[in-house]
C-alpha cells in the first residue's frame, strides 16, 4: 500500500475515532417534531405479518445538527395519537437495517430503493432479532423514543469530505429490511401531515364581551403548511355581524410601530375607563376591558353566521423557509350592545407553520414464507411527506 494511501486511511481513522468520542445527545428527526406529536401514526412496517422493505429519505433541513456526527442507534416512537391507549409487545421480528447519505431528496426520492443510496450506504444492523417492547397508556403528546435498534458498529454522518473522490453529504436515509415479523399491529408515530404548535396570549377582560355572553374566541385550523391555505375560525361574536382578523408576525413591541404603545394595547384609558386610550384617542368611544394583542399589519374581513360563528381564509407563503414562522392573529367583532366603542375582542392565538417538511417514504410488503418464498422487491409504494420520526443516538 503506498505512503499516500497509508495515510489517507490513518487521517480517516483518527477522525472516525475522534468522531466518536464526541458526546452526543438524543436529537430528534426530522427536527421540527422534537416534542410534538406526528400527524399520524402508521402500521407500516410493523403492523403485518409479511417481511417488509421500508425506505425514508430525510432532506438536510429537517436534521437538527450540521457537519459530522457518529449515529450508534436510532429510537423511533411508538403512536400516541390515540391518548391513553396500550400498545403490546410484538416479537421476534428478524431485522437489518442500512443507513446512508444520498443525493436524493424527497422531491426527487425514486420508487426503486438501490437508486436512493448513496456511495456510502451501510448495513448497521443484519439479521437481528428484535421484540418492539410494549406502551402503556400514556395522556395526549408524543410517547418517548423506546424502540431501539443499536448499532452493531458506530456510523458517521459527515465522513465523506475527508476524501476527495466522495461528495459531501447531503440528505439521509435510513432503510429497515424485515425479513420476518409474526403477525400483530404496532403502530409508529409518523409524519403524515403535521400538528402545528398553537398557544393563546394577550389581554381581555370580563366586561369585553355581549353582556350575558361569553366572549369572542378565535382557533384556527390544526396544520398550518407553507404555500396552502389556513383557516381562522370565530365563535361567540353577535350573530350576523362583521368581524376582522388581524395578523402579524409578533405580539411584541408596540401598536403601529410606536414602542410607546407597548402591546398588548388597551382600547380604554386605564385610568378613566369611559375614555379612550391616548393612541386612539381619534375613535372617541371606548371599549372597556378589551385589548389589541397584535398590531394589525394585515386584516381578513367575515361576516359571523346565525350562531354567531365564522371563518376566514389566508394563504400562507410558500417555500420551506417559512417551516417554523409563526403567526399571530387577534378577532375583532362588530358588537352593538357590548360598550360604547361597539368592538369586542380576542385574546391572541400563535400558530407556527409546521410543514411540509422534506420527508418521503419507500415501502413494500412480501411474502416470504410462501412456496417458493418470494424475492425481496426491488421496488415498492413512493409517498412525498410522509416517514418515521425517531431520535438518533
Amino acid at each position: 500500500m503506498g505512503s499516500k494511501v497509508v495515510g489517507r486511511v490513518a487521517r480517516l481513522s483518527l477522525f472516525a475515532t475522534a468522531l466518536a468520542a464526541l458526546p452526543a445527545q438524543n436529537v430528534t428527526v426530522p427536527a421540527m417534531l422534537a416534542g410534538v406529536e406526528g400527524g399520524g401514526g402508521t402500521s407500516i412496517p410493523f403492523g403485518s405479518n409479511q417481511a417488509c422493505r421500508y425506505q425514508c429519505i430525510y432532506d438536510a433541513e429537517e436534521l437538527p445538527w450540521q457537519g459530522p456526527r457518529v449515529l450508534t442507534a436510532i429510537l423511533l416512537r411508538a403512536d400516541n395519537n390515540t391518548p391513553n391507549t396500550v400498545i403490546p409487545a410484538k416479537g421476534y421480528l428478524d431485522i437489518s437495517l442500512l443507513v446512508s447519505t444520498t443525493d436524493k431528496t424527497a422531491a426527487t426520492a425514486s420508487a426503486v430503493f438501490a437508486e436512493n443510496r448513496g456511495v456510502d450506504a451501510t448495513w448497521v444492523i443484519q439479521n437481528q432479532l428484535v421484540q418492539l417492547p410494549m406502551q402503556p397508556a400514556l395522556p395526549a403528546g408524543p410517547r418517548p423514543a423506546n424502540i431501539a435498534f443499536v448499532f452493531q458498529f458506530p456510523w458517521a454522518y459527515g465522513l465523506t469530505p475527508a476524501t476527495s473522490t466522495l461528495p459531501a453529504p447531503r440528505n439521509l436515509l435510513i432503510e429497515f429490511h424485515i425479513h420476518a415479523q409474526p403477525s400483530g399491529v404496532y403502530r409508529i408515530d409518523n409524519l403524515s401531515g403535521c400538528t402545528s404548535p398553537q398557544a393563546t396570549f394577550g389581554s381581555i377582560g370580563p366586561a369585553c364581551a355581549v353582556p350575558g355572553n361569553p366572549a369572542v374566541t378565535l382557533l384556527g385550523d390544526p396544520s398550518m403548511l407553507a404555500g396552502m391555505s389556513y383557516a381562522w375560525r370565530v365563535a361567540n361574536a353577535t350573530p350576523s355581524v362583521p368581524f376582522l382578523v388581524t395578523l402579524d408576525l409578533t405580539n411584541q413591541g408596540g401598536l403601529l410601530g410606536n414602542p410607546a404603545w407597548s402591546l398588548p394595547y388597551p382600547l380604554f384609558d386605564p385610568a378613566n375607563p369611559t375614555q379612550p386610550s391616548p393612541a386612539l384617542a381619534a375613535l372617541v368611544w371606548p371599549a372597556p376591558d378589551c385589548w389589541l394583542n397584535v398590531s394589525p399589519v394585515a386584516m381578513l374581513a367575515g361576516v359571523a353566521d346565525a350562531t354567531g360563528s365564522g371563518s376566514v381564509v389566508g394563504i400562507v407563503p410558500p417555500g420551506r423557509q417559512f417551516v417554523g414562522q409563526t403567526f399571530y392573529a387577534q378577532a375583532l367583532a362588530f358588537a352593538p350592545t357590548a360598550n360604547p366603542l361597539r368592538l369586542v375582542t380576542s385574546l391572541g392565538r400563535s400558530t407556527t407553520v409546521c410543514g411540509p417538511l422534506g420527508v418521503a417514504r419507500v415501502y413494500a410488503f412480501y411474502n416470504n414464507l410462501s412456496t417458493p418464498p418470494a424475492p425481496a422487491p426491488s421496488a415498492g409504494i413512493l409517498q412525498a411527506g410522509v416517514g418515521m420520526i425517531f431520535d438518533v443516538q
